[in-house]
C-alpha cells in the first residue's frame, strides 16, 4: 500500500511541475504591455475571429494601413458581453509591440460609439487572468 501512495504522490508532483513550466513558458512567450508605447488609434474592423493564440484578433484598417489587434479570450469577450463585427468603428487605446518581427496592437479600452470595453488595467495586466476559459 505504502509502495502505491508514494508511485501516487510521484505522479502529482511530476504533473504539478509540468503544470508549472507550461504556464511559465506560455507568461515568457506572451507579448508584454508596454505603457511606453500606448497610444490611441481610430479604424474600421476589417476582419475578426479566434487566433492560434485562443485570443480574439481583428484588423483594424487606419488611415495609416492595417493592424493586427489583439483583443481578449473569447469567453472573456463573451461574458462581459463584448460583441464587435467587421464595419464597427472603433477607437481602441494599447501598446504596439512586436511579436516575431510583426507589428501588433494589444489592446487595453476599445471604444464603439458610446460604449467603452475594458481588455487591460491601466498598467497593462489582462483582466482575463484567472478568468474561466
Amino acid at each position: 500500500m505504502s509502495r502505491q501512495r508514494s508511485y501516487f504522490q510521484s505522479w502529482i508532483i511530476a504533473l504539478f511541475l509540468l503544470l508549472a513550466v507550461t504556464f511559465a513558458v506560455a507568461q515568457a512567450s506572451a507579448p508584454k504591455y508596454d505603457k511606453a508605447t500606448e497610444a490611441k488609434i481610430k479604424g474600421t474592423v476589417e476582419t475578426l475571429g479566434k487566433a492560434a493564440d485562443g485570443l480574439v484578433h481583428l484588423s483594424l484598417k487606419t488611415d495609416k494601413g492595417s493592424l493586427d489587434v489583439m483583443l481578449a479570450p473569447e469567453s472573456y469577450m463573451t461574458e462581459m458581453e463584448i460583441a464587435l463585427k467587421v464595419g464597427d468603428t472603433l477607437q481602441i487605446l494599447g501598446s504596439q509591440v512586436t511579436v516575431n518581427g510583426n507589428a501588433m496592437f494589444l489592446a487595453r479600452e476599445v471604444t464603439r460609439g458610446g460604449d467603452i470595453f475594458l481588455m487591460r488595467d491601466d498598467k497593462g495586466a489582462p483582466l482575463w487572468i484567472g478568468w474561466p476559459k
